[in-house]
């Protein structure tokens, strides 16, 4: 391999201010722990809603290319994976687990520096039936779950919410850009209103 030698450019400061903003995001996501936001008492007489599914989450997006200030939009790719799942409304205590391979798009903002993701997914439930969901949203640690919809097979028509813990992982040729995140939490399945999923 030959490597040849350039010649040092000036970086300018709005490039710096940049770099840093990309690296800042990622930081951020990966290591600041986000307070649950304190929500009001419902009446005492209004029953909670209670979820078809309660599972852990175990998550992992790729982005193509890495984003970075450079790159702001990227073809995201990965897997959603829900296991070790438990009905508390007994609506399907045959639904264990289910992992979505899915594909969509990544994008990265500057101002403020937020990395979010939007796509479908298609997985098989360990009872052999098919399904599928949407998802939108920003990855934060601490914060909510990307928006996701069940579209089809069991529990169609779910919103699923949840508490979610990002890690970002570094593209090792562009340290400053972020090729994906690891992501673990816990997620909630409900048919109607949904309550909180740290309840569950």
């Amino acid at each position: 391999m030959t490597f040849s030698v350039k010649a040092k450019s000036k970086v300018s400061p709005l490039s710096r201010l940049c770099r840093r903003s990309v690296l800042a995001a990622a930081l951020l996501a990966g290591t600041a722990l986000a307070a649950p936001a304190a929500q009001a008492e419902p009446a005492a007489e209004r029953a909670a809603p209670v979820p078809d599914l309660v599972c852990r989450l175990d998550a992992e997006v790729s982005f193509s290319p890495p984003l970075s200030v450079r790159v702001k939009e990227a073809k995201v790719t990965g897997h959603i994976g829900y296991l070790d799942c438990r009905s508390p409304s007994g609506a399907a205590p045959e639904l264990t687990d289910i992992v979505f391979g899915v594909e969509g798009t990544g994008r990265f903002g500057v101002f403020p520096p937020t990395f979010s993701v939007e796509g479908n997914g298609v997985g098989t439930w360990n009872t052999g039936e098919v399904g599928s969901l949407y998802f939108k949203g920003d990855l934060k640690q601490g914060s909510p779950v990307p928006e996701r919809t069940v579209t089809s097979g069991p529990l169609a028509g779910d919103v699923i919410n949840g508490l979610q813990i990002p890690t970002p992982r570094f593209d090792k040729i562009t340290p400053d850009g972020v090729a994906g995140f690891d992501v673990i939490g816990q997620v909630c399945f409900w048919p109607g209103e949904k309550g909180r999923c740290t309840a569950f």
